[in-house]
């Protein structure tokens, strides 16, 4: 029986089409393979499988127990090529026009402080779902602070796509676009949250240097009085 979706696009027509004669196996790669590090639409595989799922075309623990070993697995894969890699793609003159030493300076102290963080809601995240797992290698954060940031993370978003194409099992397209701009939305979020961050730290760097500035000169003061 054919699912009772139309996908007004071409290529979520091409996903369904794959989901539908491979269910699990390509639920499974393509969030997997997404989650490694390579921009492939794993998320929208998911919420083709949920769809059917909803639809009774797949069996919805075993899309998301695929999803989520395909998250976790890809991940730690991901990281892992970034932990012995990551440091000779540096190298290259096309990653380091991009990812200077000051970048990787900057970076590495934000995964030392929040790393466990980044992992859990990169997940939710546009962009960042399909590095955070290189990245977190690539920074050297602790591997037992990782797999717990990720498998969370994973579980969580595994069941807030399924609960949502379990609920909206016929509206593929809206489905598809909604959780696309949720993602959006996040990354919106996270780069204006970074910028903040980055601007009052700024702002306190200053005030500590004039206060600094203020304490050497005190001694100074007493003396001509």
């Amino acid at each position: 029986m054919a699912p009772a979706v139309a996908p007004q696009h071409r290529v979520d027509q091409h996903l369904l089409d794959l989901v539908q004669s491979f269910g699990y196996l390509i639920v499974f790669f393509g969030v997997g393979i997404e989650s490694l590090g390579v921009p492939v639409p794993g998320e929208t595989v998911l919420i083709i499988g949920a769809v059917l799922a909803a639809q009774g075309h797949l069996h919805a623990p075993a899309v998301a127990a695929v999803a989520a070993a395909g998250a976790i697995l890809g991940d730690n894969t991901g990281y892992f090529v970034g932990r012995h890699w990551g440091q000779r793609l540096l190298g290259t003159r096309l990653v380091r026009r991009v990812y200077d030493p000051r970048r990787v300076a900057v970076a590495n102290r934000f995964f030392e402080r929040h790393g466990w963080t980044a992992v859990f809601f990169g997940r939710f995240i546009a962009i960042l779902r399909i590095f955070a797992g290189p990245l977190a290698g690539l920074h050297r954060m602790p591997w037992s602070h990782f797999v717990l940031a990720n498998a969370s993370g994973a579980v969580v978003w595994v069941a807030a796509v399924m609960t949502a194409g379990l609920l909206v099992g016929g509206s593929l397209d809206r489905l598809i676009s909604f959780i696309s701009k949720a993602g959006y939305i996040g990354l919106g979020l996270a780069v204006l949250l970074v910028v903040a961050m980055i601007l009052l730290r700024r702002r306190r760097r200053k005030r500590e240097m004039r206060e600094g500035e203020r304490l050497l000169s005190a001694p100074e003061e007493r003396a001509t009085d």
